[in-house]
This record gives C-alpha cells, sequence and structure tokens, in this order.
C-alpha cells in the first residue's frame, strides 16, 4: 500500500549530511540546504528561534521535515 506524505518538492531529498555534528547559525543552514525562505520564517516561528541559533544540521533538517509534514489550517483536538 502506497503511503503519501505532505512534504513539497525540495523537503523530500534534504538530508543531513554524512559529516560530524558541526554546530552552524541555522542561515548557514538554510542557504546550504536550499530551504526557501518562507519555509525558513515558519520552521523559526513555529519552534520560536531567533535569528543567530546555533544547531546542528540534523537537528535542522529534523524541524523542517516536522514543519513541512504537519497538516495545515486544523484545529488542535481536546
Amino acid at each position: 500500500m502506497a503511503t503519501k506524505t505532505n512534504l513539497p518538492d525540495g523537503a523530500a531529498e534534504m538530508q543531513p549530511s554524512a559529516q560530524p555534528l558541526e554546530m552552524l547559525p541555522i542561515e548557514e543552514h538554510r542557504a546550504r540546504l536550499g530551504v526557501g525562505k518562507p519555509v525558513f520564517a515558519g520552521v523559526c516561528a513555529a519552534n520560536g528561534w531567533k535569528p543567530g541559533r546555533v544547531m546542528s544540521e540534523a537537528d535542522f533538517c529534523l524541524a523542517v521535515k516536522t514543519f513541512t509534514g504537519a497538516p495545515m489550517g486544523t484545529r488542535a483536538v481536546k
């Protein structure tokens, strides 16, 4: 059975590189991985990130995949 993921075109191909964990500012990860400005702004807003935050590439990729795979326009179920 096929499964559908709700990822935009570029997010499916984004994989963290096989290099050791290098801590870089999120702006550098965005430029390296080719994350669009609207997606980057949404990820930062959803996670409460401020400019200059330093993190590993794997953590950044996980946050982008989580954000782009989340449903849009739904209300929280109580």
